[in-house]
Formats: C-alpha cells, structure tokens, sequence
C-alpha cells in the first residue's frame, strides 16, 4: 500500500515522500532507512514532516521488529501513547485499518500505569514527563516495548529513545530492559539504530 506520510496523518499537509508498507523485513528496514532520511519541523502546520508525524510512523513500524512471548489469544497489536491528545490523535490515523500478522494495530490514549494492561508498545510523550517513572516502572517484567522523546529515557530503563540528529528523527536502543520484559527485538532494527545498549544475549534479539 503506497502511502505518503503527511496524507495518511493529517487532512491539511502534503509530503513530497511517498513511502510503502510491505510485509517484508527487509523492505521495512528500507522504510525505517527512509524515515530516518525525512527532514523534520517542530511546527505541525508546515510543510515538511512534523516530529509527531514522523514517530508515530516509526511506532508502527517498530511493532514488525518486535517478538512478543506467545500469549493465549493472538489479539490486536496496541500502541499506546502517554502524553498529548493529538499525538494518540496522528498515530490512531497512521494505523487505521493496519494490520500486523493479521493482527490489526490499534492505538489507545492512556493516563496512569493502570491503563497499560493490553499494550504491546508504550510511548511516552515528553509532555507526560512528569508521569515517567510510574508509567515506566509499571512496565518492568512486562512484555511491553517502551519508547519514548524524552531526553535521558534510556538511563531510566527505557527501550527506545527518539533523538533529533542533524533535523532528522533517529532512534537509540537499550536493550538491557528487554531481557525482564520477555521480548526481543529484530537484529535488523537494531541495525538501523543510532546507537544500541546492552550486549545482544540469547532470546534479546531475532
């Protein structure tokens, strides 16, 4: 399905980068690759990608690169977003109609460390600073891939950073946190990271 990012996120932008969901690995290594390239702004309402939008393309395809231990139902694969209304706002129009596995991908608003029951991935937005600790001490043990913008996320035993490098939207991995957590994370995705964290052990990574 060829998308542009900008037109799958909002009514009023238009994005001079045309970008394809595939299935495969390797073509959504390709995709991220691509990603990473897009300029960014800070200001959703120019022309160029916004921040958010660009994350939140990043959510979605970080959950193809995430083994999660088999659970008894093969529900829906739930994104979850701590923090500013419009962020969950762009990421629910990324993944409306999506689906991973034949599972469809949902993304879900949430507020206290309560919430997160059913989260296959949560993010933390820098705007839910304040709540980082419980939000992410919640987390520990979990099957639940922890991402967030906040500077210093990795230090607090986070999984994924976003970091704005040279006006592009990069990521960085922890993956020391993952090994409690019981999932693992693709070699391929940590490939295309800034930088990775924690020695790869058996069962942390594909």
């Amino acid at each position: 399905m060829a998308i542009s990012i900008l037109s799958k996120t909002s009514r009023h932008r238009q994005s001079p980068l045309t970008l394809r969901r595939l299935a495969s690995p390797s073509q959504a290594i390709v995709l991220l690759l691509a990603i990473a390239l897009l300029p960014t702004r800070a200001v959703p309402q120019t022309s160029a990608a916004s921040q958010f939008d660009i994350q939140a393309v990043y959510l979605f395809n970080f959950a193809k690169f995430v083994r999660w231990p088999p659970a008894p139902d093969s529900g829906p694969v739930t994104i979850c977003v701590a923090g500013d209304k419009k962020y969950n706002d762009i990421l629910a129009h990324v993944v409306k109609g999506e689906q991973i596995d034949s599972r469809p991908v949902l993304a879900r608003s949430i507020q206290t460390p309560d919430d997160e029951a059913g989260c296959g991935i949560v993010f933390v937005s820098a705007s839910a600073k304040d709540r980082l600790a419980p939000l992410l001490a919640a987390t520990t043990g979990k099957p639940i891939l922890t991402v967030s913008d906040i500077p210093g996320f990795l230090d607090h035993g986070g999984m994924i950073q976003f970091e704005v490098i040279a006006n592009r939207v990069r990521f960085a991995v922890n993956l020391r946190p993952t090994v409690p957590s019981g999932i693992s994370l693709s070699s391929e995705l940590l490939k295309v990271a800034v930088t990775v964290t924690g020695a790869p052990t058996s069962g942390g990574t594909q």
